[in-house]
């Protein structure tokens, strides 16, 4: 496992979420509707799917890996795993963006600095199941990836229903 096959997979799955997103900003379609639009009761929209990458994120790096607290603590209250999905609390796309460049970046030049030692190392995810390093990176590649599906599902269906 090397660092920069974990960077390549990270920005490919990444690079997926900011080109749905810019989809459906270019879409003509109100974005504060579409991004607060829920596929069925009790489904996260599309703010929260996106915000949850933000904040899983944000997590694991400060929480998991540095064993430290969230850089953005709020984020991390209202977006990360287990959270119930608010139609009170649906962030613009320039929040969402920001949110997502900020912990992206930060997660990515962590990756940046790993050596084939310490992406062995034994790390514990924010909920305390232990992985290697590597493995929660591979991890967080996979879950923007999934997240960014659930993105297009919904989106997919708004257009539909709209």
């Amino acid at each position: 496992m090397d660092k920069d096959t974990l960077i390549a997979s990270m920005e490919f799955s990444h690079g997926r979420l900011l080109a749905i997103l810019d989809t459906i900003e270019k879409s003509g379609q109100d974005l504060k509707q579409v991004l607060a639009w829920r596929p069925g009761p009790g489904r996260a929209h599309i703010a929260w799917q996106a915000m949850h990458c933000a904040a899983t994120h944000d997590a694991y790096l400060n929480v998991g890996l540095l064993k430290g607290s969230p850089k953005d603590a709020a984020l991390v209250a209202g977006f990360s795993g287990g959270t119930t999905p608010s139609d009170d609390n649906v962030p613009s796309i320039g929040v969402i963006r920001d949110k997502l460049e900020t912990a992206y970046s930060a997660f990515k030049n962590f990756v940046a600095t790993q050596t084939p030692q310490s992406l062995e190392a034994k790390a514990l995810s924010p909920g305390g199941k232990e992985r290697t390093v590597g493995e929660s990176i591979i991890l967080l590649a996979w879950h923007e990836a999934h997240h960014q599906g659930q993105i297009h599902l919904t989106w997919n269906l708004y257009k539909a229903a709209h």
